[in-house]
C-alpha cells in the first residue's frame, strides 16, 4: 500500500502567487515519488520472497509494474513543474503530437479510413526519452477485389503501420513566439502529448502539454505551454 501523504490545495489569485504555488506542488510531487518508491521497494521484497519459495508472482508483479509506472508519472510531473510549466484544469484538446520511443506503431487494420488513424502516445516514458510524432498515422490502402462464387467482391482494407515523423502544426495560424514556446516544451521530452485547446472560433489558441495517468479512465494532468490574443476577436 502507498504511504499516505498530506495533500495540498493550491490557490493563486494573482500572477505573483503562482511562484509559491508552483513550489508547493514541486514539494508535494517529491513526497509522492518517495512514497511510491517505498512501495516499489516493498513489492520487490515480496516478489523476491515469492520467487525463492516457488509461489506465484503474477499478482505482485502486476502491482510492481503499476507502482513503477506511477513513480515515472509523478517524476515527469515534477520535471514539468520545475521547468516552470503551470498546472491547469483539464480541457478538451486537439492533439497534435505524441511522444513515442518505438520505431513503428502497433499496426492498425480496418475496413475504413474514415477519420484517419490516431497514434496513441507511448505513455510512461521517463523524461528525456523518445521523440514526438504526428498524432495521425500514415496508412496504406490495401483494398482489393476477390472472386467468390464467380462474382467479384470489392474488399476495403486499410493498414496504418508507420509514424508520420513530421508534426503538422498549424504554422500559418500561430504566432512564431508561440511556436517557439511549443518547440521548447517538445525539446524537454516530458509530456505524453501536446495539443491545442479546442476552440470553435479558431482564434486565441492555447497550447498545452499533458501527462496521462497510468491508472487510466481518462485521468491526466494538463500544463499550460503558450497562448496569444488577437485583439480583432475582442
Amino acid at each position: 500500500m502507498t504511504k499516505e501523504i498530506a495533500h495540498v490545495n493550491v490557490v493563486a489569485l494573482t500572477p505573483a502567487e503562482m511562484v509559491p504555488a508552483q513550489a508547493s506542488l514541486v514539494a508535494w510531487c517529491g513526497r509522492k515519488v518517495q512514497a511510491l518508491e517505498d512501495e516499489v521497494a516493498e513489492l520487490e521484497l515480496h516478489h523476491k520472497l515469492a520467487t525463492e519459495n516457488g509461489w506465484r508472482t503474477s499478482v505482485v508483479t502486476a502491482s510492481l509494474n503499476r507502482a513503477a509506472k506511477r513513480v515515472t508519472y509523478y517524476e515527469n510531473m515534477r520535471v514539468a513543474l520545475e521547468a516552470g510549466y503551470l498546472m491547469v484544469p483539464n480541457m478538451p484538446v486537439d492533439v497534435l503530437a505524441v511522444r513515442v520511443k518505438r520505431d513503428a506503431p502497433v499496426p492498425q487494420r480496418r475496413d475504413s479510413q474514415w477519420g484517419g488513424f490516431a497514434a496513441p502516445p507511448q505513455a510512461g516514458l521517463p523524461a528525456g526519452e523518445g521523440r514526438y510524432v504526428d498524432d495521425a498515422l500514415k496508412y496504406q490502402d490495401l483494398s482489393h477485389v476477390n472472386t467468390k462464387d464467380g462474382k467479384q467482391v470489392h474488399v476495403r482494407e486499410y493498414l496504418a503501420d508507420e509514424y508520420d515523423e513530421g508534426v503538422d502544426f498549424p504554422i500559418s495560424l500561430t504566432k512564431p513566439v508561440v511556436l517557439d514556446a511549443v518547440a521548447r516544451a517538445m525539446a524537454l521530452k516530458v509530456f505524453d502529448r501536446i495539443g491545442r485547446v479546442q476552440n470553435g472560433g479558431g482564434r486565441d489558441p492555447i497550447y498545452v502539454g499533458q501527462l496521462l495517468d497510468p491508472r487510466g479512465n481518462g485521468r491526466m494532468t494538463t500544463f499550460f505551454l503558450a497562448w496569444w490574443v488577437d485583439t480583432t476577436s475582442l
